[in-house]
C-alpha cells in the first residue's frame, strides 16, 4: 500500500517549486482548447481520438515556442484541411494493420511453440528420445516459418 503523499493541489498551484508545472499546464489548456476547435472542423467520417491528440500536440509545441493563440489556430486550420486528414487516417490504419500483423505473427509463433513442445513431450512419453536432437530451431518470422 503507497503512503499518502504531503503534496497537496495547493502546494503545486502555489509553490514556487512548480512554477515550471503550472507553466506547461496553462499552455496544455490552451492548446486542448485550440485542438478541440480545429478538431471540431473535421468531418465527422474522419474524426479519430489520436487525430486530436495530434492537434493538441502540435498546438502544445507552438505555443512553446512563443507563437499566439490565434496564430496556432490559424496555421492548424490551414493545415489540416480534408485532403491533409485523409493522409493522417491512411498512416494512422497502415501503422495500425502492420501492428495487427506483428501480432498475428507473435501468435502463430507461440502457436508454433506451443505445438513443437506438445509433440516433443509425446515422443518422450512414447520413450523417442530422437526428437531431442533434431528438434528444429523456432523461427522468428512468419517468412521463416513458410520456409521449413
Amino acid at each position: 500500500m503507497r503512503s499518502r503523499s504531503s503534496l497537496t493541489s495547493e502546494r503545486v498551484k502555489k509553490d514556487a517549486a512548480f512554477r515550471k508545472t503550472m507553466e506547461y499546464a496553462t499552455l496544455l489548456a490552451k492548446a486542448s482548447r485550440i485542438g478541440s476547435t480545429v478538431y471540431a472542423g473535421i468531418p465527422s467520417h474522419q474524426k479519430q481520438h489520436a487525430l486530436y491528440r495530434k492537434l493538441t500536440g502540435e498546438a502544445m509545441t507552438w505555443l512553446k515556442f512563443g507563437w499566439k493563440e490565434t496564430d496556432v489556430l490559424e496555421w492548424l486550420q490551414q493545415r489540416y484541411t480534408p485532403q491533409e486528414i485523409n493522409i493522417f487516417c491512411r498512416r494512422l490504419e497502415e501503422e495500425r494493420a502492420i501492428a495487427k500483423v506483428s501480432e498475428t505473427e507473435e501468435q502463430v509463433i507461440t502457436h508454433f511453440k506451443v505445438r513443437m513442445n506438445r509433440r516433443l513431450l509425446r515422443a518422450l512419453r512414447r520413450g523417442d528420445f530422437s526428437m531431442i536432437d533434431d528438434r528444429p530451431h523456432i523461427p522468428f518470422s512468419i517468412n521463416n516459418m513458410l520456409n521449413l
